[in-house]
């Protein structure tokens, strides 16, 4: 969010450009929209005593959940539009899951009938190799690795001292032996209904919740994380994308979060 001294900037900025473009017409000649998969199950078991095992995730570990399908979603012409998908299952079925409720097969486009679905190409980089498009933080960056492992040891230093007591209490609760900072994303990953101990407030920490404590480390520990190649995630995409815009809030990316980008041609009168 803008700073209270930042904003009538803000305002003024957008009156000029409103006054200024009364006067001229605009046509939409390009959109860019990139977004993050939907919901996903966990990539793996969260923590040993979580009752959430993957049975209980139909699709299996980080596949997409019925949520995301369901939230997921003009009519679809080949040479105008042009979808392209990071190389991961849950990626592609997000994206197998948007153009079905966004490009519903109509008219003459209808080959089955009662089924509205028409196959729509989805392209992808080629497996194995770096994804420069989408995944950017995929490339190989040995001095940026340093970098980042060398911030996150000073902050695993400071963190496992200020929050000691929560982290042995984690310990003991999850069945994670010597929890440590680098479990806060484990046990960040579950997606279900917990037990009551992650709302146990502490009195020592502001009277916050475990998971509200939880919550913000695994925010700082993700900011920090997220330009770097060996933990590059989908939502680093955005996250990069937004940083080197000067548009980022230092807050998560949500599931199925899209960044638009449009191209106007402007002819003035």
């Amino acid at each position: 969010m803008p700073s209270v001294s930042k904003s009538p900037r803000f305002v003024l900025v957008l009156g000029y450009l409103v006054k200024h473009f009364c006067s001229a017409a605009r046509k939409l000649v390009f959109v860019q929209a990139i977004w993050r998969h939907g919901d996903r199950a966990p990539q793996s078991l969260p923590y040993p005593n979580d009752p959430y095992k993957e049975r209980a995730w139909r699709r299996g570990w980080s596949q997409l959940t019925n949520v995301s399908l369901f939230k997921l979603y003009c009519d679809y012409i080949s040479l105008q539009v042009y979808i392209r998908s990071s190389d991961s299952d849950r990626a592609l079925t997000s994206a197998q899951a948007f153009l079905s409720g966004f490009y519903p097969a109509k008219g003459c486009f209808k080959w089955e009938r009662g089924n509205h679905w028409q196959p729509i190409p989805i392209h992808s980089a080629t497996p194995d190799e770096p994804d420069l498009l989408l995944k950017p933080t995929s490339a190989d960056c040995k001095n940026l690795d340093k970098l980042v492992d060398e911030e996150e040891a000073k902050q695993a230093k400071h963190y496992e001292e200020v929050y000691k007591d929560m982290f042995k209490f984690l310990g003991e609760r999850t069945g994670i032996a010597n929890f440590s900072y680098e479990n806060v994303n484990d046990i960040y990953d579950v997606k279900r209904e917990q037990p009551r101990w992650v709302f146990r407030r502490w009195s020592k920490y502001n009277n916050r919740s475990t998971m509200e404590i939880m919550s913000e480390l695994r925010r700082i520990r993700r900011i920090t994380k997220f330009n770097s190649a060996t933990k590059a995630k989908h939502d680093g995409t955005l996250l990069s994308l937004m940083y080197a815009m000067g548009v980022a809030n230092d807050q998560m990316i949500p599931y199925a979060s899209s960044f638009i980008m449009e191209i106007y041609n402007v002819i003035y009168s």
